[in-house]
């Protein structure tokens, strides 16, 4: 690439004493390559200052050199002098790449499970620090703070920036959310997450207010962060605040629904296709016109591929590549049998999806219920699993004994 910007030639030497001419190259430290033997001498690529010093080495060795070809560009400068749109446009590139440098071209996400990659990028919109942001205008610290405060989930952040590419690496906390919810030291309550009626209960700290057998609600008190301290009246003295543990199981309820159509519609393909190109800049996408879609019906797969000047350096445009595949619709009947198979695969899955969340299936009670051309499955599950959840415990401002005079007082 140096060796481009700065010009070179590959010459042909010939004459009485070729080898003796190269060695006196190589006393003087005058660099030639791609040195090949031909017919009566050599051929060889040397730079164009080197190339000026070579006058006394030719006259002592009585050799002749012919310039073959020139390479570089201070000679394609030379040969464009008098095209003034040539060196314009190619400043005008060079300005452009500089000021496209400054912004945000490519955000990649690494570590994200619980949350995903779309509500990671809706974040950094809301943040100001998306695509095509000013990277002068991202602060990556206060970032990382806002991020970890927005999701609980998140524990550990790291947000860098090299060339126009941000990296957003998270970590995420794996364990269920009662299990670390928990753990903070402000006076919480225990609520119930769920309606349904307690099956197992164990306190650990806190003021238990239900009872094994109870049918709780939504949102109901559970085990309070308040604990009541009584005098030797038995009058309530003061109240002492902590975070309430505890394990709770319920027995709650689910209704479950499916419709199943009793047609469907096949989208066949024909066997035509067709490729077509575009490129997108920044939000704006310019087809060729030459590659148009034939078809009326029809599946299409694109394929996007942004430009980028090394592995950091990215550019706001794609080149896309899209395939066309011509279709026709054909409607199918479904048999009793298949409607049946569909039905107990969506099931099967809901009641996999549950288990996988730590809920044990009790009972369950379903039918499937023909309605014209649409099939219902409908029915009522039992469930065992906890519904803890927590909350701020509310905190008194005065103590009961302070109550007590002012209302004595009154």
């Amino acid at each position: 690439m140096i060796k481009y910007f700065r010009g070179y030639v590959h010459v042909k030497l010939t004459g009485y004493a070729p080898e003796r001419f190269l060695n006196l190259c190589g006393n003087r430290n005058i660099l030639i390559w791609n040195l090949k033997p031909c017919e009566n001498g050599y051929t060889f690529c040397i730079s164009v200052d080197a190339f000026r010093q070579l006058k006394p080495i030719l006259k002592k060795t009585k050799t002749q050199i012919r310039i073959q070809k020139r390479v570089g560009m201070p000679f394609c400068a030379f040969r464009y002098r008098r095209r003034y749109l040539f060196p314009a446009g190619l400043l005008f590139f060079c300005f452009l790449l500089y000021d496209l440098s400054g912004f945000i071209w490519n955000i990649e996400i690494n570590g994200n499970s619980y949350l995903t990659t779309e509500t990671i990028l809706d974040f950094l919109e809301e943040e100001h620090a998306s695509f095509g942001t000013k990277k002068s205008r991202i602060s990556c610290e206060d970032l990382e703070e806002a991020m970890r405060s927005r999701y609980r989930d998140v524990i550990w952040t790291s947000i860098k920036i090299y060339g126009t590419k941000m990296t957003v690496d998270i970590q995420e906390n794996l364990l269920p959310q009662e299990e670390y919810e928990a753990k903070s030291d402000e006076p919480q309550d225990i609520v119930a997450a769920k309606d349904g009626v307690i099956t197992e209960m164990v306190t650990r700290a806190g003021t238990p207010l239900a009872a094994v057998g109870a049918e709780v609600k939504k949102g109901d008190i559970l085990v309070s962060g308040r604990i009541e301290v009584l005098n030797d009246d038995g009058e309530i003295m003061q109240y002492l605040y902590r975070p309430s543990d505890a394990d709770i199981k319920a027995k709650v309820l689910y209704s479950y629904r499916d419709v199943i159509n009793g047609t469907w519609v096949e989208m066949a393909p024909t066997g035509n296709t067709k490729e077509c190109y575009s490129i997108t800049l920044l939000d704006n996408v310019f087809d060729w016109p030459f590659f148009r879609n034939p078809f009326a019906e029809y599946q299409v797969q694109t394929e996007s591929r942004q430009l980028h000047v090394a592995d950091n350096f990215y550019l706001p445009v794609w080149l896309n590549k899209s395939e066309f595949t011509e279709v026709e619709q054909v409607r199918h009947e479904r048999t009793e049998e298949e409607i049946r198979q569909i039905a107990t695969k969506n099931f099967s899955d809901y009641i996999k999806d549950l288990e996988e969340k730590g809920i044990q299936i009790i009972s369950k009670n379903v039918i499937i219920k023909s309605t014209g051309e649409k099939y219902v499955v409908s029915g009522d599950l039992w469930a065992h699993e906890s519904i803890v959840s927590y909350q701020p415990t509310e905190v008194y401002d005065t103590t009961m004994q302070e109550r007590q005079n002012e209302n004595e007082s009154d």
